[in-house]
């Protein structure tokens, strides 16, 4: 039976494919191969099957995963799919997984919630006049684009940005009039739910 795991483990740097093997242990265990720049990364497949995933992290090597490592963990962008095996399909954010089709939409997604600090920031570098790729906003922020995409989310539910709906990319900016707070907002600093 398959043991899906909700974190990945990452479990060091090496040089070379070889040397990650004994690593890789259990499900999610994470490895990065490393010679001079990131190479690879080598994932036991998370969903249980068994199997090691090889990402490639070198764009000169054809299609590359962008990887943010810091002290709240390691994310990849952008999400990580097998079209064949177990089809699985997940995002890695701070070293948690979101397991997407195939396993329910998005589980866990509840649990996506940036803090203000991050909110803030994403919200000063969206423009006002046009609508921009949420991945474009995270390259000159500190931040991974999966956080400025939950932050735009957020922006967008309290009314601060909307989304390009003619686009299927993920596109924001800030809302161009800004609702008018009610009494009880402008009295008590919150929304009366």
């Amino acid at each position: 039976m398959k043991q899906r795991v909700r974190e990945i483990k990452y479990r060091g740097t090496v040089e070379n494919r070889d040397a990650a093997a004994p690593l890789l242990t259990g499900n999610g265990d994470t490895v990065i191969v490393e010679r001079g720049i990131p190479r690879l990364i080598i994932m036991r497949c998370p969903c249980g099957c068994g199997d090691d995933l090889l990402i490639n992290l070198d764009k000169r090597s054809g299609k590359a995963w962008r990887h943010y490592l810091n002290a709240r963990g390691l994310t990849l962008f952008p999400s990580y799919w097998r079209d064949d095996g177990c089809k699985s399909h997940f995002i890695v954010w701070n070293s948690q997984i979101y397991w997407c089709f195939g396993w329910g939409d998005a589980e866990g997604y509840e649990t996506w919630n940036v803090s203000q600090s991050i909110e803030n920031v994403v919200y000063t570098a969206l423009p006002e006049d046009r609508f921009v790729k949420y991945d474009t906003i995270a390259a000159p922020l500190d931040v991974t684009p999966w956080e400025v995409l939950q932050a735009c989310r957020q922006l967008v539910k309290a009314g601060k940005a909307e989304v390009d709906k003619t686009s299927t990319v993920g596109s924001f900016r800030r809302t161009k009039k800004q609702r008018k707070l009610s009494w009880f907002e402008i009295i008590f600093g919150g929304k009366n739910e």
